[in-house]
């Protein structure tokens, strides 16, 4: 009779653990992959944006 009562009372108190909330997948805060922004964007604008160095004295 002792060992039916302990798995009563081990029961009852596996009935009165508080109740978790329902499983919710965390949002996604990876960042994205780099991209180089010159191939994103417009070609047009990107020709305008590109600097072209002055030459450079020869050293001869």
């Amino acid at each position: 009779m002792k060992s039916s009562n302990k798995i009563q009372s081990q029961t009852q108190l596996k009935s009165e653990k508080p109740l978790k909330p329902p499983f919710r997948p965390a949002k996604d805060d990876t960042k994205p992959l780099l991209q180089d922004p010159i191939l994103r964007s417009d070609p047009n604008e990107t020709e305008e944006a590109v600097l072209r160095l002055p030459p450079f004295p020869s050293l001869n």
